[in-house]
């Protein structure tokens, strides 16, 4: 289903159905089969995505949600995960600026008998001028050099160290999806970078009809009509 909405072509996706039927798997109340992801797939496709390494991922995500459910907070749900996973060595791939959470998450994470290895996006002091970025684009013009966040490095070092698991501790945008792409080891999010919300980048989505509307023209606004 495409709908024209202010001279622009718009899909109809998974985002704008309100149903939930695919939860319960009641076909009366799905959107029509011509959009519908769910009428339109064959089970047994999805199903042939997961190696059985994939299953067992599942199968313990899906135990931990169902065990801690509204009572467990998400760094709870991360160890309860590993623990059923048997994964031992924890890896943390996090921002400088979160050094602090870093040190605590790193104990508690001790504190319940898993090893830790850690890498900061600082790792390797890699100056800006490396990927291009000019004095005048730089954080601190006034200063001679800034050295540029290195999450590849990041990966490779967590990754080399053995790691189980690695835990994203305040990535910034793009930052995360390098990091993500390059380690070997199974990832997950703790939180996001945001420094506007306290780390709390969903946040933003709550404040979007109030507070924040500015976030429904951000891209016009911020680099033209044409968003270039």
């Amino acid at each position: 289903m495409e709908d024209i909405k202010n001279g622009s072509t718009r899909k109809f996706t998974c985002a704008d159905c309100g149903t939930k039927a695919c939860e319960p798997a009641d076909v009366s109340k799905m959107p029509s089969a011509d959009v519908c992801l769910t009428r339109m797939s064959d089970p047994e496709q999805f199903k042939a995505l997961y190696s059985d390494e994939d299953k067992e991922i599942a199968l313990n995500a899906a135990r931990t949600e169902s065990q801690g459910y509204c009572r467990w907070t998400r760094l709870e749900e991360t160890m309860a995960f590993a623990y059923r996973m048997g994964y031992h060595r924890i890896g943390i791939g996090f921002c400088v600026g979160l050094s602090e959470e870093a040190r605590k998450l790193a104990q508690i994470l001790r504190d319940n008998g898993f090893e830790v290895e850690a890498a900061a996006c600082k790792c390797g002091s890699v100056p800006k001028s490396f990927i291009g970025i000019t004095r005048e684009e730089q954080l601190h013009p006034d200063r001679d050099f800034e050295i540029m966040c290195n999450p590849a490095g990041q990966a490779e070092v967590l990754s080399a160290a053995g790691c189980d698991l690695c835990i994203i501790l305040g990535l910034c945008v793009g930052h995360d999806t390098l990091f993500i792409r390059h380690c070997s080891a199974p990832v997950t999010v703790l939180t996001g970078k945001d420094r506007v919300m306290g780390h709390n980048p969903i946040a933003a989505i709550y404040q979007s009809d109030s507070y924040l509307k500015r976030v429904h023209s951000f891209i016009r606004d911020t680099f033209g009509e044409k968003g270039q």
